[in-house]
């Protein structure tokens, strides 16, 4: 059964820094890369910070956020 399943290879994207944008992560330019988990979204949005500049749609963000911060606040009760 598993000879059935291919496997596809994956790109790993990342905020480049320099062009403000997610991109595919270039290993010749690692530095210019910031990568930003799940997990680090997550808090961010919590937090009320505002991601890098072409990280994220705005109104997108606004509304992870403000669904995130609203978790918290029921938390909180």
């Amino acid at each position: 059964a598993l000879k059935q399943i291919e496997l596809l290879p994956f790109t790993f994207a990342s905020y480049d820094k320099k062009a403000k944008a997610m991109a595919f992560f270039d290993p010749k330019r690692k530095e210019d890369f910031e990568s930003i988990s799940g997990s680090k979204m997550r808090k961010m949005a919590k937090a009320g910070e505002t991601p890098p500049p072409g990280f994220m749609d705005p109104e997108g963000w606004t509304i992870l956020s403000k669904y995130y911060q609203s978790l918290e606040k029921k938390a909180e009760l």
